[in-house]
């Protein structure tokens, strides 16, 4: 959504897509206020054809290579996709590419049905080629993960993060711990309980909230049924507007325990209210929380470091006042500017091309 804000600034935009964008909705999750009206919504007609997931998915692809020529820019903000020309190509997360995410979620081997699903998906989209353009990553950690996969250099723009409000002062914050986002199995939930149980059995009296809307339901049933049994863990629904204004301002410690995290927008909101959190070392969250206290190799680690610093209050300013210097870091308009840079630079590569072609 703010890739569409700082692009609407310059270009008519459309958005090509297999359905289902709430732009009031969009709007409200990314902190937005792209206008009704101001955008083309063009949807690809593949889904009514072919209801198969997989096969339906490589039609998508297909369509992109057919209608990419139609215009002078093309930006893709989900991956890397076949468009056959130039493209900015924004990438979010390890999965922006199968053969990364087969590697890095499955252990280098999918199950058969993932397998399956791929060949269909593969099939169904045809022969492409993908033209040199410009790759950017949302951290550093993601783009020497993907450099290997990309047809060009990648560089890199931390995203857009609307800062919170600054909340509470620390001495009237919850001595809390919060797990903000979506719960789901790659951020490893149980992992944040665990954590906080072993530091609560070594003298950290702070209680457990975690609050987000539920991915794979299995998985959040699970994660319910460990939280119910523990007295000292809350877990709340999504939080939107007031209410998660509210609670970003007054829990002194965030955690996460994601190890695939190429950036962590709900780790940046939570340092911009001024909460010190923890994150797993080597994932991209570590351009967030740069300070080495704050980052845990095991749990154990992370239980410690959350002991420690619940009994030095020096530390725990300290720390604060670094998460409140992040809020201007991560700035949209910062975003903005070099979102706009970027799409220049794959116009030149396209008028280069254009003059080169007999």
């Amino acid at each position: 959504m703010w890739v569409v804000s700082a692009l609407q600034e310059r270009f008519d935009v459309t958005i090509f897509t297999r359905g289902g964008f709430d732009l009031e909705n969009l709007n409200q999750l990314a902190g937005t206020a792209i206008v009704p009206g101001t955008l083309k919504i063009q949807t690809a007609r593949v889904e009514s054809r072919l209801p198969i997931g997989a096969l339906a998915a490589g039609r998508f692809l297909r369509a992109l290579y057919r209608v990419g020529g139609s215009y002078d820019l093309r930006v893709s903000a989900s991956g890397i996709l076949p468009w056959g020309r130039p493209a900015l190509n924004i990438l979010s997360s390890i999965d922006c590419d199968p053969d990364l995410a087969t590697q890095n979620w499955h252990g280098g081997k999918l199950p058969l049905k993932m397998r399956l699903s791929a060949l269909a998906q593969r099939a169904a989209s045809g022969p492409h080629r993908s033209d040199k353009g410009i790759y950017v990553a949302n951290s550093e950690w993601l783009a020497s993960r993907c450099s290997a996969v990309c047809n060009g250099p990648v560089e890199v723009i931390h995203p857009a993060v609307v800062a919170p409000s600054l909340g509470l002062s620390w001495e009237d914050r919850d001595d809390a711990v919060l797990v903000f986002g979506r719960i789901s199995p790659e951020k490893r939930v149980e992992a944040c309980i665990r954590i906080v149980e072993r530091a609560r059995a070594a003298g950290f009296g702070g209680r457990l909230v975690i609050a987000g809307p539920d991915g794979a339901s299995d998985y959040a049933l699970w994660i319910r049924a460990m939280a119910a049994a523990r007295d000292w863990v809350t877990i709340l629904p999504g939080q939107a507007g007031a209410d998660r204004e509210a609670l970003l301002g007054r829990m002194r410690y965030g955690l996460n325990a994601c190890l695939y995290e190429a950036f962590g927008i709900s780790t940046a909101e939570l340092a911009g209210a001024g909460a010190i959190v923890l994150v797993p070392q080597d994932t991209g969250q570590s351009e967030i929380v740069t300070d080495p206290l704050q980052h845990y190799s095991n749990e154990e680690e992370a239980a410690e470091r959350l002991v420690a610093m619940s009994r030095d209050q020096a530390l725990q300013r300290r720390l604060h006042a670094g998460a409140l210097a992040t809020r201007e870091r991560f700035s949209p308009a910062r975003f903005t500017v070099a979102v706009q840079q970027a799409a220049q630079r794959v116009l030149s590569l396209e008028m280069e091309g254009r003059v080169s072609t007999p």
